[in-house]
């Protein structure tokens, strides 16, 4: 590595010289642009000889990364200065290193992001806005575009990233290159003209790109920077390259209905009817589909989590992780963009990887509701054809777009390879995609795809060549890192079979979640055994990186066991199939490995499918207990990562459901009755509201609930209400430059929507937090549940209060039912209190633990009906919003008024007129007449109990 120490050197020489130029005035800055000297020419060679190296393979990465070379090429990337000609073979450079940081390490998760915390970093991130602002004037331009949208769409995994790049304009101008194909195609709205000159417009109609532009990077980019995140995707589409071209069409009205009062204002007639200007016109490209009939209502699936039966069920069908993301569909169909009709065209009319990246971005538009409510039926029968089609083998790319996707792989391949990934993207969630995918044979050809992942793969790489002639030379400690090689990493054909086979499992998950039939036909097809060696992990010494046999034994990177366990935890949603397949397929054994893997995102993934294993009709319930998980599972409940800590306790809840008592006593044992104790006494509203206004109180600002976001801005938490006059301001100084004033401070987002994008994103992670905090505590009283339900409930009921503290137990209970106000201090009025509502699924959640007390021993029942607060809080919750909360309030006074035996009856009255005297006829009458059948029929039990042992006061 000789050559990559000395081109370092020279790099570095010519960094140095770059700032002396700088600094010597502009006059010579302007002679360097022209013409290289010959330290520029040394400066170029050596670029280009670190691209070769980088070319070499996984191998030579170490030693450039070790270097900090990378950082040298972004300072003369993101120079003033910067010659021309080092453009491109700096961006090639990066390009290469991007490619090959896969071929690293297969288990390395997350990836390596150094390169890319270094090119997004705010020091370098002006340069991709400065290369992606630019005209597709020349050749080199166009390359240089296309280069930088390629890095973005390898690079940009880390939520962190996609922020950043939304909100220094990378975004807006990866917006008006999509914009230039537009209008290169002529699909600019009819009118869009007279609109140029509008703010929040470009002012005039960006330049067409050239024939010969790639539209792909382009769309990837901007896929991978706006998927899971709602508010990035509105930030897009309300980006000024598209709304130049696809301005929002507003309603028209005729002439007459326009009037001019005395002073010159414009109103309208009292008569005036807006005439909207219907259908984007782009929507008559598209064909004609028959009418969706309705999404199918979310069916239960054969067994919902223990707890809550019929209560609400947060947890999605999601089967690989997610950021939290927001679906929900837009206010009305004509709030959607005129992209997505531009879209599906394109998607009709290109081929390769054009169609492939012009479905992407349809789909996570789609998936975060920014299309029309009745684009499903489009979905159904334009869409989903088209990607199963991409599956087969015989697959050609007509008119293939020329460009090959790293270099590494065939561009058929790797549109093969990303097909199933936007498939499962589409259809998760989604039961109607689903069958138009399962009825179009998704399900058969995927199943056969992913038992030719286990074919032995077949390679013509030949070994690396050695000076010597003989083996690599080992590292014998007396040279430097950026001067020795690395591990060989894995060849990119190995490399592209794990991602395809990683996507495959995807598809397979998404396509099941909800429909027994779909999971019985991926049994039929023989699949599952396949499923349960995906994972099985690699080796941690793997003895042969460059050529492994790809068998069951080689094992499978980290994104493929997640995908696998996606896919295991939507099998074992089956009876049949976990009695059945699963079990005859050994599904067990591999999870109890993962459950101890060393990467916390795959012990996240196996235990969400433990918690289906664990379930009191599993016949692995008894293997999870004897396998010595239990363990495990408590010190995951302890863990700093939520997630972990939620599949962890939900899994613990299953495991309690219906075991013997020694079980549950190893299960308390296990997490600790401290731990359990913290827990329950915790309250994530108040916490929420106390965070607010510890923050307010620290910046001395006298907005109640409100905290800086990442713009800086002051926010309010629970009233998100931008300020009328600072919105003015913000539209005063939104004004767009003339054509020719055009230039990189024109992709700077203004500053209102720079606003809104970090207000929202600031929102989307507090409310993420807050429901976690609510998730974990949830899952905690549902444990306790479990813990007093069934044979022996009233023995684990004294062990509770011996070991937490009966006291506590009840006072924490009283707690959750205690209704809450905060103080808040309004901008122009005295100090108010806003009442603060305890989450619904604490409140059924901390019901039910109420239930099973109120069904135990008498002594437990008076236990309650003595606390001086719980029932009385109780009564304000017999007329709350949710079925549950006020069928388990019905269900609390005929458990506590019921007779077990003669001996108790003089107990049940008075508990009886206890409850007679805080109210709860007057409670349970409005009940009576619920709209709910089953709130009715438990009401009317409860009454007759209440009568029958009070009838002389009723």
């Amino acid at each position: 590595m000789t050559d990559g120490a000395e081109s370092a050197k020279v790099l570095a020489s010519r960094q140095t010289s770059g700032k002396n130029t700088e600094r010597n005035g502009a006059g010579k800055s302007q002679q360097s642009s022209t013409r290289r000297s010959e330290e520029d020419e040394t400066c170029l060679q050596a670029i280009i000889i670190l691209g070769s190296i980088a070319q070499g393979g996984a191998a030579f990465l170490s030693p450039v990364l070790s270097s900090g070379i990378l950082s040298i090429l972004l300072a003369i990337l993101s120079s003033p200065d910067c010659h021309p000609s080092f453009v491109l073979p700096i961006l090639r450079t990066l390009n290469n290193i991007a490619d090959r940081l896969p071929l690293q390490s297969q288990q390395q998760w997350p990836k390596d992001t150094r390169l890319a915390d270094l090119l997004f970093s705010d020091e370098h991130i002006g340069c991709l806005s400065r290369i992606l602002g630019q005209d597709y004037g020349t050749h080199q331009a166009q390359t240089s575009i296309e280069l930088a949208a390629g890095l973005i769409g390898k690079l940009c995994t880390e939520e962190t990233h996609k922020a950043v790049l939304a909100d220094c304009g990378v975004l807006d101008a990866l917006a008006v290159k999509v914009a230039s194909f537009v209008v290169a195609q002529g699909f600019v709205l009819p009118g869009a003209e007279s609109h140029v000159q509008e703010p929040g417009a470009l002012g005039s109609l960006p330049p067409p790109a050239p024939s010969g532009a790639k539209l792909a990077p382009i769309l990837r980019a901007t896929a991978a920077i706006i998927e899971h995140s709602k508010w990035r995707a509105e930030h897009f589409l309300s980006s000024p390259g598209i709304v130049t071209v696809f301005p929002k069409q507003l309603p028209e009205f005729a002439p007459s209905d326009i009037k001019t009062n005395p002073w010159g204002a414009i109103y309208f007639s009292g008569s005036a009817v807006p005439r909207h200007a219907g259908a984007s016109p782009l929507e008559h490209l598209l064909p004609s589909v028959p009418l969706s009939q309705g999404k199918t209502p979310a069916s239960t699936t054969n067994f919902p989590p223990l707890g809550q039966p019929h209560g609400p069920q947060r947890r999605q069908s999601h089967s690989y992780p997610t950021p939290f993301s927001i679906l929900e569909a837009p206010s009305s169909d004509d709030d959607e963009n005129a992209i997505v009709p531009w879209l599906l065209y394109t998607i009709r009319a290109e081929t390769g990887m054009i169609r492939l990246m012009a479905a992407r971005l349809v789909t996570v538009l789609y998936r975060l509701g920014l299309t029309k409510k009745l684009r499903v039926s489009m979905l159904s029968y334009l869409l989903i054809p088209i990607l199963i089609r991409m599956l087969d083998k015989d697959y050609e790319i007509a008119g293939d777009d020329g460009v090959q996707y790293g270099g590494l792989i065939l561009s058929t391949d790797r549109l093969k390879e990303e097909a199933p990934a936007v498939l499962a993207t589409l259809v998760i969630d989604d039961q109607e995609l689903q069958k138009h995918a399962v009825d179009g044979g998704a399900i058969k050809r995927l199943s056969q795809l992913l038992k030719e992942t286990y074919n032995p793969i077949q390679e013509n790489a030949r070994p690396m060549w050695h000076v010597d002639g003989g083996e690599k030379i080992e590292n014998t400690g007396t040279q430097s890192a950026e001067c020795t090689l690395g591990p060989p990493g894995y060849s990119p054909i190995h490399c592209h079979v794990m991602r395809y086979r990683e996507n495959i499992l995807k598809a397979l998950a998404a396509l099941v979640p909800f429909k027994d039939e779909y999971r019985k036909t991926i049994c039929e097809n023989g699949v599952v055994p396949y499923i349960i060696d995906s994972l099985r992990p690699c080796p941690n010494d793997p003895r042969d990186t460059s050529n492994p046999k790809n068998t069951a034994a080689d094992g499978n990177p980290t994104p493929t066991l997640l995908a696998a366990c996606g896919a295991a935890r939507m099998l074992t949603r089956s009876v049949s199939v976990l009695r059945t397949s699963l079990i005859d397929a050994g599904v067990a054994n591999p999870l109890f490995a993962l459950v101890r893997h060393q990467d916390i995102e795959v012990q996240i993934a196996a235990t969400s499918v433990i918690c289906n294993l664990a379930l009191d009709f599993s016949p692995m319930k008894e293997a999870i207990i004897s396998a010595e998980v239990l363990p495990i599972l408590c010190e995951h409940a302890h863990s700093t990562n939520t997630k972990l800590r939620i599949e962890s306790l939900w899994a613990l809840k299953h495991v309690a459901y219906n075991s013997t008592n020694d079980v549950k006593m190893k299960v308390i044992n296990g997490l600790g009755p401290a731990w359990i104790q913290q827990i329950i006494t915790q309250d994530p509203t108040s916490a929420l509201a106390k965070r607010g206004m510890d923050e307010e109180m620290e910046s001395g600002t006298s907005a109640g609930m409100s905290r800086a976001n990442s713009a800086g801005e002051q926010v309010d938490l629970l009233n998100p209400v931008e300020n009328t006059e600072e919105r003015d301001e913000d539209m005063k100084m939104a004004d767009t430059l003339p054509p020719s004033k055009m230039s990189l401070e024109m992709f700077l987002p203004d500053i209102s929507r720079r606003r809104k994008l970090a207000l929202h994103g600031d929102l989307d992670q507090t409310t993420q937090a807050r429901q976690d905090d609510i998730a974990v505590q949830e899952q905690t009283f549902d444990l306790l549940r479990n813990l007093v339900c069934g044979p022996g409930a009233s023995e684990m009921i004294d062990h509770l209060f011996k070991e937490i503290g009966q006291q506590l137990i009840l006072d924490a209970l009283a707690d959750k039912l205690r209704p809450r106000t905060i103080q808040l201090p309004h901008r122009r009025e005295s100090s108010t209190h806003k009442p603060l509502q305890v989450p619904t699924e604490i409140l059924v959640a901390v019901t039910f633990v109420i239930i099973h007390l109120a069904a135990s021993l008498p002594w437990h029942r008076q236990l309650l009906v003595s606390h001086r607060d719980l029932l009385r809080y109780l009564m304000g919750y017999f007329e709350h919003a949710h079925r549950d909360v006020r069928t388990n309030c019905v269900w609390v006074v005929i458990n506590l008024t019921y007779e077990d035996d003669a001996s108790d009856q003089e107990g049940c009255r008075e508990r009886a007129y206890k409850l007679l005297s805080i109210g709860v006829m007057e409670r349970l009458k409005r009940l009576e007449e619920d709209t709910d059948l089953d709130v009715r029929e438990r009401t009317k039990t409860a009454v007759h109990l209440v009568k029958s042992l009070t009838q002389a006061q009723v």
